[in-house]
């Protein structure tokens, strides 16, 4: 019978989520001056529409590749992965 280990989580993983904390800052930022026009957190940020369309687009991509990169973290096999019975 084989028993699976939970992921552990490591400084790469944290790394990644920090990545993907400031892409959902920076999607929020886009979204919220697209909504209200008004900035969120930094006043005059965003200046206009191409810069709100590039807080939402670059926000996007990053949350999606920081958790790509977490996945991919979290379904590698343990280093110290040794099996049983054989």
């Amino acid at each position: 019978m084989t028993r699976s280990q939970r992921p552990q989580l490591t400084l790469k993983i944290m790394f990644f989520a920090v990545f993907d904390v400031v892409g959902m800052v920076f999607f929020a930022t886009g979204a919220v001056w697209f909504a209200k026009g008004e900035a969120l957190f930094i006043p005059g940020f965003p200046t206009g529409t191409m810069g709100a369309l590039a807080a939402l687009v670059g926000g996007l991509l990053l949350m999606l590749w920081a958790a790509a990169q977490i996945l991919r973290e979290m379904i590698k096999p343990p280093a110290n992965n040794v099996q049983e019975g054989k």
